[in-house]
Formats: structure tokens, sequence, C-alpha cells
């Protein structure tokens, strides 16, 4: 019965020893501080340093969506981009046969946009007027006569368009 009750003390003593042992790491982890809740107070200077960081940051993606406005042509949005939101009323365009790089070339200004019969109307210096509808590359068939009808975007690139005449 003494041995039993020796290896009983000894099993305690290690169950013991283990317990505080184990313990002592176990309060050693603590878990993150959260401001305002654990205690942890951050100071005014972090606070205002996080928020001009932040700031500066904002004003950087601003500069390079500037940027990239600038680089892109006017009104593209992707590959499926509407070609006649580039044109608006009072823009300078020069018409010129479509297929004939020798074929005259015409100056003049569009007065009218419409987008929903994709059209445009241009006025040239003689007062006359003519409505173009943009060229669908699907539709081969139609024998109207073909234009190209161009721009300089405001970087100095020659943008050209292809419109079949209707009036």
């Amino acid at each position: 019965m003494f041995r039993f009750h020796r290896l009983t003390v000894i099993r305690l003593l290690a169950l013991l020893c283990a317990a505080t042992w184990g313990a002592g790491r176990v309060a050693a982890q603590q878990p993150p501080p959260i401001h305002g809740v654990t205690g942890t107070v951050a100071t005014d200077g972090t606070i205002d340093s996080e928020h001009a960081a932040g700031h500066a940051i904002a004003e950087g993606v601003g500069k390079v969506v500037d940027g990239a406005k600038k680089v892109l042509p006017r009104g593209a949005k992707g590959s499926n981009a509407n070609p006649l939101d580039s044109y608006s009323e009072g823009r300078r365009v020069v018409l010129q046969a479509a297929g004939n790089s020798e074929a005259e070339a015409t100056e003049g200004t569009v007065i009218d946009v419409n987008r929903r019969r994709q059209q445009i109307t241009v006025r040239f210096a003689d007062r006359k007027t003519q409505t173009l509808r943009l060229a669908e590359r699907a539709a081969p068939s139609d024998t109207a006569p073909s234009v190209v009808v161009s721009y300089k975007d405001p970087a100095g690139t020659r943008i050209a368009h292809e419109f079949k005449l209707v009036s």
C-alpha cells in the first residue's frame, strides 16, 4: 500500500509541475491589441501619419488615372467602345472616299450626332450638309458609297472611321 501511495504522490507532483509549466507558456501568449478594447492607445502622431499616408496614396492613384486618360484616345472604354462617342458637335473632321488615297479630302464640321441611328451630320465650308451612317463591318452587301471620316486627337494621332453616305 505504501508503494501505491508513493506512486500516486509522484504522479500528482508530475501533473502539478506540468500544469504550472504549461500555464506559464499560455500566459505569455497575448491576443493582438485592439484599439479601444484592450486598453491600447494610439498616439495622435500615429493616427495623423496614417491619415497622411492614406491621402498620399489617394493622390498618387488620382495622378495615375489622369495620366491614363491622357494616353488613351478620347472616349476609349475598351475594345467595344462606340466610335460615335468620340464625335461631338463642333468637331472638325476630314472626309475622303474610302479605298482611294488619291481622292480629294474635304474638311467639315460635325453639326449633329445621332447615336440611336449611328449617324453624324457634317457641314462643309459651302454650307452644304451630308449625313453619314457608321459602316458595319459585317454588312458588305450595302451599295452606298463609303467615306472615311478622320480627325486628330489631342495627342495629334489621326483617328479614322468608315461611314456610308445616307444623304
